[in-house]
């Protein structure tokens, strides 16, 4: 099998502040996965699977990886449809994408679909998908310590009802969003589309599009009507 364990005890357990980020590899192609893994094994703690199916097959055993780096062209379930899955299944989980055929439509649909963080056309350098994961990281981290900030928000202004939630989601969204990126979830927010969005702000529908990519990626959501009910949740709508 494709997936290397050192015993489901590992497999199953939770990150803690100590403990190395966990990133899972996914391809068909056993050296690659090899390399990865003797490359990077020092600074996270590596799980490989040899195909989609397999390596969704572990999400339901609990595993969480903070990254995930999945091959397109894989027999089976290509790698889009599987960072699709992930997408829906762990939001929180960084995607980055691998693919032999650096076409603009695969790109298209990794990004819509997949919310990919990363798109690296192979083969990679070691020095590249290093800086990659090292990213990638840094954005999981980010995004568990907003869990965290909402949770003691909502803990220290319970009693408060609705308010509190409002509150403290409008701190987060501050702390993590740009001025114009509250501006188009606030919009969202509203029932505006992207089209209707460009005029209002004076930048094109496909600028919009991107902001929109943006939050989504930063508040690990995965597609447009979290946005607005989280722009409800916030009192910006």
């Amino acid at each position: 099998m494709g997936l290397r364990l050192e015993g489901r005890t590992n497999l199953l357990r939770e990150s803690t502040p100590m403990s190395k980020p966990q990133v899972l590899f996914v391809d068909d192609e056993p050296a690659i996965l090899a390399s990865f893994a003797r490359a990077f094994a020092h600074q996270f703690e590596i799980r490989t699977a040899r195909s989609g199916a397999e390596a969704l097959a572990f999400l339901g055993l609990g595993y969480a990886p903070a990254v995930a780096v999945v091959d397109q062209q894989m027999p089976g379930m290509c790698g889009v449809d599987a960072l699709a899955t992930f997408a829906k299944t762990l939001p929180d989980t960084v995607r980055i994408m691998l693919t032999g055929q650096a076409d603009l439509a695969t790109a298209i649909e990794a990004v819509n679909r997949g919310r990919v963080f990363r798109f690296l056309t192979k083969p990679v350098s070691l020095p590249m998908l290093q800086e990659a994961l090292n990213a990638a990281v840094e954005v999981y981290r980010l995004r568990e310590e907003e869990h965290v900030l909402i949770a003691k928000a909502m803990e220290r202004e319970a009693g408060d009802g609705g308010a509190s939630e409002a509150s403290a989601l409008q701190r987060v969204l501050e702390a993590r969003l740009t001025p114009r990126e509250l501006e188009v979830l606030r919009l969202l927010g509203q029932g505006r589309v992207s089209k209707d969005i460009g005029p209002m702000l004076g930048i094109s529908h496909r600028t919009v599009d991107v902001h929109r990519c943006h939050i989504l990626e930063k508040m690990g959501l995965h597609n447009t009507t979290s946005l607005v009910h989280l722009a409800v949740k916030a009192g910006l709508a």
